[in-house]
């Protein structure tokens, strides 16, 4: 388990989404962060990451936008690689 951590911008409710059949499925919500990445050669790049989160851990960042925070993740990679919340 991995902690990213950076300003939290948004946090997105939960929602369902609606396939071509009809079918609806829930989703997670999620938070938006802001992380700023040092590169090698000194330069600082931001980074938006939208990571989803469980729900009883959605909860706790309701208090906290436009602050720094820390969340748990694991790592989804192919050939590129995305964050989801633990």
């Amino acid at each position: 388990m991995f902690k990213i951590s950076g300003l939290l911008i948004n946090i997105v409710s939960k929602s369902t989404y609606k396939n071509e059949q009809g079918l609806e499925t829930p989703t997670k919500g999620k938070v938006q962060i802001l992380v700023e990445t040092k590169r090698a050669n000194g330069n600082i790049v931001k980074e938006l990451h939208t990571i989803s989160v469980p729900d009883h851990k959605l909860i706790g960042f309701k208090d906290k936008l436009n602050k720094e925070i820390e969340v748990e993740v694991g790592i989804i990679s192919k050939s590129t690689y995305s964050f989801y919340g633990v």
